[in-house]
């Protein structure tokens, strides 16, 4: 039985929608008509529901209860984007992505007022007419030009949350301070530290401050990410234009690779069936021969095609986990000869690499675990690859291929949990005891390919799937990672003596290790923090290299990755032989040294961000632990050490190399693979477990025992205190508690707001 599926199709543009009323929608957007008029300031709107949300500030405006409205002070970029703009020159948002930035609107305003004064006689006669706004001094599609903060807070509520952040305070204020104090009986944190520090030429060994900058301490990334589902939605997946720019580019290399098959006749589905037939995977006996089908397959240019032996490896496990079915199987379909034509539609070469496409420029920057420069699929084991095609269809900017990707997850996840690379044991030699290298790279790809798994299980699948990700697939993960053996996840020290030669390869199989082994650590960790899960791993047992920065992991060559290796080691003996495990315990120890905060900045947001992420094991352990002060002492320690550097990285590397290497660098999709992903969101993870912390510790969470009920009454002493628990249900599937947690933080930074200075 085959399924139908009616779109409707843009009459302007090529974007098709499922129902028809989205289409219309969509459709009103190519034009400027505005039909939706307010009552009661006569502004105009292209949508009902802006014109419902203005409607309920412009009453609330005219009763006196919101001030006035202020004028647009974003550049032409953040409104596009709806980002937060720092309405500097050029702002940050700007400046981290090395594009233009422009103000067109004050060269509009000044425009207008020269045109009202010539016009002066005629404006009295027009004054009572409704005005609409210019297209070119609208923030948004549907707001004017004296617009709100509150409206358009409104509509970047309401817009995808990846394009939009928080709104923002029009002047720094330290109201946080009043309900965020982290530090009982320590020094208060400066919320608005002098962050960049640069030595100047007549000043040389002095720390000169950078000017005060604007900045509000909420949860832009958290925020968001724990109160939807989804990749796209969750995480940094850039914007839909973006990721349409990505399939158009592909398409169009696509085209010139397969130019040289132009002649021959396009892979139809009976070439498909055929080509299933000719790889020894026999169908069913009920699918008949279609027209064409005799064609012979030499002229089919998939044959020739170097993923073929990967592909026809794929379809073939495909099959088998289908077919035989283990008791409690995830396998929920049936093979078929509808569902293997959709399996060999999918896993095409075509379609695989379009998928690898969107994976490195949409998905990969998020959790940079493989090495794309040398990475190969035609060599890669073909569960990676799978479990690879799966997400990136996942966030593919097509909706049949996010259904289709749909399709096959629990069919994928079953076949990397059962390949013999991951459930086997490692082999080791014999005389040496070192991993043989040949079956490290497979076991490591078999382990990259189940944790892709665990994260499109995790935020793609149905609840039961999720539920199954953390209780069962993921412990199997840590337990190949220990398997493997964490204490080898080491880089050899390059400051070797004349002589020693740089062993490229050796060094991308060591960085693809520590870089696994922390995004398992991570995630583990994200399961404590937003789950409420108890921690797989301790922080004791990491005692693995950190991750070498991105100029070095995204190097061309051998040569390249040399040089920034040596560039990097140089700026601290520390750094090339410092283990997570040793880096969480300085920063959790108290007081550092001076100017360890300036060389751990060096690490990178990823190290930095897994140090925070370690932070929340001890929050967690803190929270559920019956004494009294617990980890309390050493988590101050790390909240106030971990702060500064973080402050220090992202105003002095976090925009240039060896750890963003697409400064002054326009993003494409041939680029886009280099740029950071969340983890540049660290600070989020610091805000929270400081919320988490000052709950606990305030006088508040110290009131559990009734006064009427004390036994304080009867014997004269107090009881003994019990820490209060902030999140109470655990193994959460949903992350609705942490998110309610952050929503009352920010409602309180948003009501108990003071006055200016």
């Amino acid at each position: 039985m085959t399924e139908t599926r009616e779109y409707y199709l843009c009459p302007q543009c090529s974007k098709r929608y499922k129902r028809r009323e989205h289409m219309q929608r969509h459709w009103a957007s190519h034009n400027s008509a505005r039909p939706h008029r307010c009552n009661q300031c006569g502004r105009a709107f292209q949508r009902l529901d802006v014109l419902k949300r203005h409607t309920r500030t412009c009453e609330a405006r005219a009763l006196g209860l919101i001030a006035p409205a202020t004028r647009r002070r974003a550049c032409d970029s953040c409104v596009r984007q709806k980002k937060a703009c720092s309405a500097g020159q050029p702002c940050q948002n700007c400046q981290r992505l090395s594009i233009d930035c422009n103000y067109s609107f004050v060269a509009n305003r000044e425009g207008r007022r020269q045109s009202v004064s010539r016009e002066s006689n005629s404006a009295d006669s027009d004054s009572n007419e409704a005005r609409t706004p210019s297209l070119a001094d609208e923030m948004f599609s549907g707001v004017g030009e004296g617009a709100t903060a509150e409206e358009i807070n409104a509509i970047v509520l309401a817009a995808d949350p990846f394009e939009s952040t928080l709104w923002d305070s029009p002047e720094p204020t330290t109201a946080w301070m009043d309900y965020l104090n982290v530090m009982p009986g320590l020094p208060q944190l400066d919320p608005f530290p002098q962050r960049l520090r640069t030595p100047q030429s007549e000043h040389e060994g002095q720390m000169v401050p950078r000017r005060k900058e604007k900045s509000r301490y909420s949860f832009h990334f958290l925020d968001n990410f724990t109160k939807r589902t989804g990749l796209i939605d969750s995480f940094e997946c850039c914007t839909p234009e973006f990721r349409e720019q990505t399939l158009a580019y592909f398409l169009q290399q696509q085209a010139a690779i397969n130019s040289m098959y132009r002649h021959a006749a396009p892979p139809s589905a009976s070439h498909l069936v055929n080509l299933g037939n000719n790889l020894g995977m026999p169908l069913s006996s009920e699918a008949s021969p279609l027209p064409g089908a005799n064609v012979p397959m030499v002229q089919n240019p998939w044959l020739h095609d170097p993923l073929m032996i990967k592909i026809h490896q794929i379809i073939v496990h495909a099959k088998e986990v289908i077919m035989i079915k283990p008791r409690n199987s995830v396998v929920n379909v049936e093979w078929s000869p509808l569902l293997e034509r959709k399996c060999l539609e999918f896993f095409s070469p075509d379609n695989v690499r379009k998928c690898l496409a969107f994976y490195w420029a949409v998905w990969h920057p998020n959790v940079n675990l493989i090495h794309k420069p040398t990475f190969d699929p035609a060599a890669a084991n073909p569960p990676l690859l799978a479990a690879m095609t799966v997400l990136g269809a996942s966030v593919s900017p097509c909706s049949t291929d996010q259904d289709d990707a749909k399709l096959w997850f629990n069919c994928v996840e079953e076949m990397v949990f059962t390949d013999d690379d991951l459930c086997s044991e490692p082999l080791y030699t014999l005389d040496t005891g070192v991993p043989i290298p040949a079956t490290q790279k497979r076991k490591l790809q078999a382990l990259q390919a189940a944790f892709i798994v665990c994260l499109f299980q995790n935020w793609e699948g149905t609840d039961a799937s999720k539920r199954r990700i953390r209780r069962y697939r993921f412990g199997t993960v840590v337990s190949v990672a220990r398997d493997i053996g964490l204490p080898m996840a080491r880089h050899m020290d390059i400051r070797r003596p004349i002589g020693y030669e740089f062993q490229w390869k050796t060094f991308v199989v060591k960085e693809e290790l520590i870089r696994i082994f922390l995004w398992i650590f991570l995630l583990d960790h994200a399961f404590v923090t937003f789950n409420n899960l108890p921690p797989r791993m301790v922080i004791k047992e990491m005692k693995i290299h950190l991750a070498r920065p991105e100029a070095c992991f995204q190097a061309e060559t051998a040569e390249e990755c040399l040089e920034e290796l040596q560039k990097w080691t140089a700026q601290s003996a520390i750094l090339p032989v410092l283990t997570l495990s040793e880096a969480v315990e300085m920063v959790c120890k108290g007081a550092m040294p001076e100017g360890m905060h300036e060389t751990l900045a060096h690490l990178g947001a990823l190290n930095l961000f897994a140090m925070i992420s370690a932070v929340h094991s001890l929050v967690f352990q803190h929270q559920n632990s019956f004494s009294q002060d617990g980890h309390l002492a050493a988590i101050r320690h790390a909240l106030n050490n971990w702060k500064p550097v973080w402050d220090i990285y992202m105003t002095t590397h976090a925009t240039s190399p060896p750890h963003n290497m697409l400064a002054g660098v326009v993003l494409t999709p041939e680029n886009a693979w280099r740029r950071i992903g969340f983890c540049r969101h660290a600070h989020d993870y610091w805000l929270l477990a400081s919320v988490i912390i000052d709950k606990l510790t305030s006088p508040v969470c110290d009131m559990t025992v009734n006064p009427a009920s004390s036994p304080e009454s009867d014997t004269g002493q107090s009881p003994p205190r019990e820490n209060t628990t902030i999140l109470t249900q655990y193994d959460q599937t949903s992350m609705q508690q942490v998110n309610e947690l952050i929503a009352d933080f920010q409602k309180i930074q948003i009501f108990n707001k003071p006055d200016d200075a």
